[in-house]
């Protein structure tokens, strides 16, 4: 498994978390146990467990930027792509943020439609100049 498709699985689980949030811990050990994710495994738990535990300051960063949406107004899919990217831009050193908004913009397109890049794009844009 790659980068991608680990950044991308991370996503899944995140849209999961917004449904069940007491129950991250067994969604992640679920997966690993499903998908064996391998050497990306480390990766996959790193982020979604950091956006669990950064949920208010990503949350409160990404009302900051955003005009007439607040997190509450936004799409499940949408909310859940921004906190991963939000992580990575914050959090993650090792990740360039150029790197964590074009995915990001990816996988909007992918699940949320071609109308929700622009949005997505447009957030992180102002969090990753900030």
């Amino acid at each position: 498994m790659n980068r991608t498709k680990a950044r991308e699985y991370a996503f899944v689980l995140l849209f999961e978390y917004k449904f069940q949030p007491e129950e991250i811990e067994t969604i992640l050990s679920d997966f690993v146990k499903e998908f064996n994710p391998g050497q990306q495994q480390s990766y996959i738990e790193r982020v979604v467990r950091g956006v669990v535990d950064n949920l208010e300051a990503i949350d409160e960063k990404i009302d900051a930027v955003s005009k007439d949406w607040k997190v509450e107004r936004m799409s499940c899919v949408s909310i859940a792509v921004l906190r991963l990217a939000v992580f990575e831009i914050l959090f993650c050193e090792d990740i360039p943020s150029v790197v964590a908004v074009n995915e990001a913009v990816s996988i909007a397109k992918k699940y949320d439609g071609e109308e929700a890049a622009p949005f997505v794009n447009g957030i992180l844009g102002k969090i990753s100049g900030m």
